[in-house]
């Protein structure tokens, strides 16, 4: 996603992540030490209307939430709580309901896993969190949480089927949002009027989740009320804070569920803008879900002429995702056209990958010649090469000598007949 779209106090936000990964690493094994205060007063908490009036969280999820927002200071950094506190403080009877209360938070953007922070040694030192009093934009969720929509892809396979609907629901919206030439999200205060006019029932978006979405959404939920799913979690989950979900391998995912998630890697994989990020290719896969499969990769290598002709002429696109919408759109009218930029785009994709194809070629035949220059070398069952028993050997030279030598000792007398 561009980085033009970034909001002023989200760049804040990642100074100040930044900031909390280098107190975590320079943070002692004693921790740190100073004076204390303590309040003998009553603390009060301002907790944002919309996470108790939100239509896809559950209880739980705005309980959990409402604690890990306690355990949260002003200013600075805090260690996030274990899922054992959690689950304790919220009266919650399992660390696994925990751990799928996060995994919403997570998808549904009220809460973003920001930074994996590691030693020099490789070693996992902790994460750090960001906690928002309202669903993030897209762009912005992918900006501070750049797992995210990878975490989507996986949240699909998710052991419990509530995490699975939430997590279809959020790439379906995202997949609607990336083929309209405008980003839905424009300001704050639209996406707040739109969400106040989705609560009163009107057929509005809901921060990231579409109309059409957030009534399925709502639809499947009536009916796992009746599934009995809580069942799925009662293994004890051992996850710390460091994870967001446990993935089992005893559960299986319906087959619905597998072919309604368009942003998984296809069988025949797509050639993208070498330009592209991992989150970038994602948007990407949804924004061309629509239009027909013979289509993608002339799509996408009109994108990428296009976009290495604009680069040529130091006028860069600044969307590359809302131009991909564009090129779709036309391709589903059928006024989509390879140009002589597309053209030559796919000549460099052609190109590049025959050279790849030869480069491989020219390694294996390397290794054959080699093995088999090892395998000419070294003799069969351990015997000497041929070249070595040719040779005379010095005991048989020595014998000959010797039986001359004793032959004339004989005849010491006798003369030469020449």
């Amino acid at each position: 996603m561009p980085d033009s779209g970034i909001k002023p106090e989200t760049r804040t936000l990642d100074t100040f992540i930044h900031a909390s990964v280098e107190q975590l690493l320079s943070k002692g094994a004693e921790g740190d030490h100073g004076d204390g205060l303590l309040f003998l007063g009553n603390w009060h908490d301002a907790m944002p209307r919309l996470i108790f009036k939100d239509p896809v969280l559950q209880p739980v999820d705005t309980r959990v939430w409402g604690v890990i927002k306690i355990a949260s200071q002003d200013g600075r950094p805090t260690a996030f709580p274990t899922y054992a506190e959690i689950a304790r403080t919220a009266n919650v009877g399992s660390e696994a309901t925990v751990a799928r209360a996060i995994a919403i938070l997570r998808i549904t953007r009220w809460l973003s896993l920001c930074r994996r922070v590691r030693d020099p040694r490789g070693r996992v030192r902790g994460n750090v969190y960001a906690l928002h009093d309202e669903p993030l934009p897209l762009a912005d969720a992918i900006y501070l949480d750049q797992r995210y929509l990878a975490f989507l892809n996986q949240s699909v396979s998710h052991a419990h089927p509530r995490v699975r609907k939430v997590a279809l629901a959020m790439l379906a919206s995202i997949g609607e949002d990336v083929r309209h030439e405008k980003p839905p999200e424009a300001d704050a205060l639209s996406r707040r009027l739109s969400a106040t006019r989705s609560l009163e029932g009107l057929p509005e978006r809901y921060f990231g989740f579409t109309a059409r979405q957030l009534q399925k959404l709502k639809s499947d939920n009536r009916r796992l009320q009746f599934l009995g799913s809580d069942r799925l979690q009662n293994l004890k989950s051992d996850c710390s804070s460091s994870c967001i979900y446990k993935k089992t391998t005893t559960t299986t995912v319906e087959t619905s569920n597998r072919t309604e998630s368009r942003a998984r890697e296809p069988s025949d994989p797509l050639v993208f803008p070498k330009a592209f990020s991992d989150n970038e290719r994602q948007l990407a896969r949804l924004c061309l879900d629509g239009i027909d499969a013979t289509l993608c990769q002339d799509v996408l290598d009109e994108l990428a002429g296009r976009l290495a002709d604009a680069k040529r002429r130091d006028e860069p696109i600044a969307n590359p995702i809302g131009y991909l919408a564009k090129l779709v759109k036309a391709a589903n009218n059928g006024t989509f056209v390879l140009t002589s930029l597309g053209l030559n785009a796919r000549q460099s994709r052609t190109n590049a990958a025959r050279l790849e194809q030869l480069k491989a070629a020219s390694e294996q035949r390397a290794q054959a010649e080699l093995d088999a220059l090892l395998a000419r070398t070294t003799a069969p069952h351990g015997r000497p090469h041929a070249s070595r028993r040719a040779e005379p050997s010095k005991s048989s030279s020595f014998a000959r000598g010797k039986r001359g030598v004793s032959r004339h000792s004989r005849h010491p007398g006798r003369k030469d007949s020449s």
